[in-house]
């Protein structure tokens, strides 16, 4: 299979199982790494920095702690049902797989729905990832990896929607 890149890839035409293989190997697989990564450099600034930015630190803690809960749980169900079903739909299409195909992709939506709201979140708090000027270069790492994933996580649900839309009109 060919490697696709988000550049001039019509995401209408591409088979699922070829989308589905893109999503895991340029976002899944990443995420699950960077999650806990991201995570320790959050509390590591925090802590760090609670005297000078305590108050945006704290915030920015809840807030990925929020989103880290949620893309666990989202990256499960797709990986061990969604995907796997889509899969199966596109070999051999039946209506009744494609019902229970979009009971999962109303779940994922919403979760799709809270990723999206915040990484508008965090991004407002960090007034657009801005270091203050007491950070350190950790501080800057931490938001440089925020911003990346963010980035990285609405390039992954736009791709994912093009595909739920494809199969909700069928």
């Amino acid at each position: 299979m060919a490697k696709l890149n988000n550049e001039n890839v019509d995401w209408q035409i591409v088979r699922y199982s070829e989308i589905i293989e893109h999503i895991l190997r340029n976002y899944h697989i990443k995420l699950k790494k960077e999650l806990p990564e991201i995570e320790k450099l959050v509390y590591t600034i925090f802590k760090v920095h609670f005297e000078d930015s305590g108050d945006i630190l704290e915030k920015v803690h809840r807030l990925f702690g929020q989103l880290k809960t949620i893309l666990e749980s989202h990256i499960i169900k797709e990986e061990r049902a969604l995907f796997y079903m889509i899969m199966d739909y596109e070999k051999e299409p039946s209506e009744e797989l494609l019902g229970d195909i979009m009971k999962i992709v109303e779940n994922v939506e919403g979760d799709n729905k809270e990723i999206v709201e915040l990484i508008e979140g965090i991004n407002k708090v960090t007034k657009n990832y801005l270091v203050p000027s007491t950070g350190c270069p950790t501080y800057v790492n931490t938001y440089n990896k925020l911003k990346e994933m963010g980035e990285g996580l609405i390039e992954h649900i736009a791709i994912e929607s093009i595909m739920f839309n494809r199969l909700k009109n069928k």
